[in-house]
C-alpha cells in the first residue's frame, strides 16, 4: 500500500520573512506544459500537418479527374455504338451536341472523313463505302477544357 508521507514542518528564524518561490516561465507546475512545449508541440504538428493535408487534397483530386475519365470513355463508347448503328454519310461530315439531360455539360463532336487509303479501298471494292469516324467528349474540370478522341 501507498503510504502518505508525514508533513514536514521547518520552523523559521524569528523575525524572519517567509519565503517565496519564483517560477520561471520555463518551469511547467505539476502536470502541465510550458509555452515553449506547446509552441514546439504546434511547431512540429504544422510541419507534418500541412505536407499531409496537401496530399490528401491531390488525392481527392486524382480520384474526380479518373471518375471524369471513365464517365467520359463510357459516353464515348456509347457514342461510336450509337453512331456505328446508323447509315454512314456519303461526304465528310461534322456532329456536335451534348449528353443532356443526364450530363449536359459533357459535350460530344463526331467527325466522319475520308482518308487515301478508304478511297483507294472504295474504288477497288465495288459497293464499298468507308469513313474514318472520329468521336471527341470534352468537359470542363478544375477551371480546364478536357478532351476524350
Amino acid at each position: 500500500m501507498n503510504e502518505i508521507p508525514a508533513p514536514v514542518h521547518a520552523s523559521r528564524p524569528a523575525g524572519s520573512e517567509p519565503f517565496t518561490i519564483h517560477l520561471s516561465p520555463l518551469t511547467a507546475p505539476a502536470g502541465g506544459f510550458t509555452l515553449l512545449e506547446v509552441m514546439v508541440a504546434m511547431a512540429l504538428l504544422a510541419m507534418f500537418l500541412v505536407p499531409l493535408l496537401g496530399g490528401v487534397i491531390s488525392g481527392l483530386s486524382s480520384i474526380e479527374r479518373t471518375q471524369n475519365l471513365q464517365l467520359a470513355r463510357q459516353l464515348a463508347l456509347n457514342k461510336l455504338d450509337e453512331v456505328q448503328m446508323e447509315i454512314l454519310p456519303e461526304m465528310e461530315l461534322e456532329r456536335d451536341g451534348d449528353f443532356g439531360p443526364e450530363h449536359p455539360e459533357i459535350k460530344w463532336q463526331v467527325i466522319f472523313r475520308k482518308r487515301p487509303e478508304l478511297e483507294l479501298l472504295e474504288q477497288n471494292i465495288a459497293g464499298l463505302l468507308a469513313m474514318e469516324t472520329v468521336v471527341t467528349v470534352a468537359w470542363m474540370e478544375a477551371g480546364e477544357e478536357r478532351t476524350l478522341v
